[in-house]
């Protein structure tokens, strides 16, 4: 008799397990396969999953027909620079907020830096806003990375001086007594051996740059400066209505950067958020 419950249970288990798969999976495939379809089909009732006839037309309206293309290329702009920015500080304040360090002032400004993590972007915007009017950088690919750099910086750099912590304090001082210094330290030492872990870092900066949108809608008003999420909202609230086909291939565009490194860099993340769990 238990042995039957146990088979029953492990049923509604792997049958819950597929119902939520469908759940989640559908609206997904719905997109991807909406966007290889004609307006006409996308508009047919009854509805269909699959197209009848696969179309590129609406990647092609996205790409060269319009100017999503070049606010792809802003995203992929963007992102970068202010991915390699935010690591940069984010790596050296990270090594200096370590236990192998100490000096006036540390305490605070790793609660100064808590503090900015926990402030929302909507809360600090309009501020944000005149002083970047103020300085003559509003609407430019300048402003924007600054402004997404500094709310992408905290995280990062909490989670790098979460894993640095973990190095051993003796692997400091030995390499102090061999007369290496602070710089040398960091470029010899601890970044060889940080390596997954600053590659996690590396991708959900990646990821949360990418995907910012409150800061790029504010202050990105042209051609040269909107970003793709932007683009997004535009197709999703347009005047004449909404144009499904293009908005499954923008869709299907924005997240196929993040899909691809989340594929490549899946060990690097595990390895890095893991990193200190076997410590001790």
């Amino acid at each position: 008799m238990k042995r039957k419950y146990r088979y029953l249970a492990k049923i509604g288990i792997y049958l819950a397990a597929i119902l939520i798969l469908f759940y989640t999976v559908l609206p997904v495939l719905w997109i991807v396969f909406t966007s290889f379809k004609t307006k006409m089909e996308i508009y047919a009732y009854p509805p269909t999953l699959f197209p009848k006839i696969f179309t590129l037309g609406n990647y092609k309206v996205i790409l060269s027909e319009s100017q999503y293309g070049m606010y792809f290329l802003n995203s992929i702009w963007i992102t970068l620079i202010a991915t390699a920015l935010v690591m940069s500080f984010a790596i050296l304040s990270g090594y200096s907020f370590t236990s192998a360090f100490s000096y006036k002032g540390k305490s605070s400004l790793m609660i100064f830096i808590i503090i900015a993590r926990m402030i929302p972007e909507i809360a600090i915007i309009i501020p944000m806003y005149f002083f970047i009017q103020n300085i003559g950088l509003f609407d430019t690919k300048t402003g924007i990375i600054l402004m997404v750099s500094a709310m992408a910086y905290p995280l990062a750099a909490w989670l790098l001086k979460s894993f640095f912590d973990d190095i051993p304090v003796s692997l400091y001082d030995a390499a102090r007594i061999d007369g290496c210094s602070s710089f040398s330290i960091l470029r010899k030492i601890i970044l060889p051996i940080s390596g997954p872990s600053i590659s996690s870092t590396l991708i959900i900066t990646f990821l949360t740059i990418w995907n910012s949108f409150l800061i790029p809608l504010t202050f990105a008003k042209t051609i040269h400066t909107k970003t793709f999420p932007v683009a997004i909202a535009e197709l999703a609230y347009g005047e004449y209505g909404v144009n499904w086909g293009s908005l499954s291939a923008i869709s299907i565009l924005a997240v196929i950067p993040m899909f691809l490194l989340g594929i490549f860099a899946q060990k690097y993340i595990i390895a890095g958020l893991t990193g200190g769990a076997e410590k001790g």
